[in-house]
């Protein structure tokens, strides 16, 4: 009997990865392509429908540490967690892009990237008009909390330019 609840919690466990890994990544482009965002891309409709929005990116290779998934992982959650409404009316979005991917290049220029980044970006008509790194990620890994309140009241300040 104990083996097979042992089997179960590792089970149930695993499901439950899954499970957050897809929510995480639902509507993430297959390898080799983006999800991006930007003016160019944004279409007529979404512009006037949403005419300013915040769009938090999360930049990575395709080689990536325990700490880059955590990053991700946790600025998700944050995203996620904290902004279910905004994400479903468009006015937040959030993407996972892959700069090594040829046609995700140019963000390391845009963006003046160094290394895997948060960045959030703020448009309006779907132009850029600012954009912030938020650098803190690195030296707030250890802390889940105080990264994920550091990612949620950066969002929270672009979003409340929206109104």
């Amino acid at each position: 009997m104990t083996k097979f609840k042992t089997i179960s919690v590792l089970l149930a466990i695993g499901l439950m990865w899954v499970g957050g890994y897809l929510l995480a990544h639902a509507g993430e482009a297959p390898a080799g392509q983006t999800t991006s965002t930007d003016a160019a891309s944004v279409s007529g409709d979404s512009v006037a429908a949403v005419p300013h929005k915040v769009v938090a990116y999360y930049f990575h290779g395709n080689v990536r540490c325990a700490t880059c998934r955590k990053i991700e992982a946790y600025t998700g959650e944050a995203i996620d967690s904290g902004f279910a409404a905004e994400l479903k009316s468009g006015l937040l979005e959030w993407h996972a892009i892959n700069t090594d991917s040829s046609q995700n290049e140019h963000y390391l220029e845009d963006y003046q990237l160094y290394t895997k980044s948060v960045i959030l970006s703020d448009l309006h008509h779907g132009k850029q008009t600012r954009w912030k790194n938020l650098d803190k990620i690195w030296t707030l890994t250890g802390d889940k909390s105080d990264f994920m309140k550091y990612i949620q009241d950066e969002v929270r300040i672009l979003l409340d330019s929206t109104k």
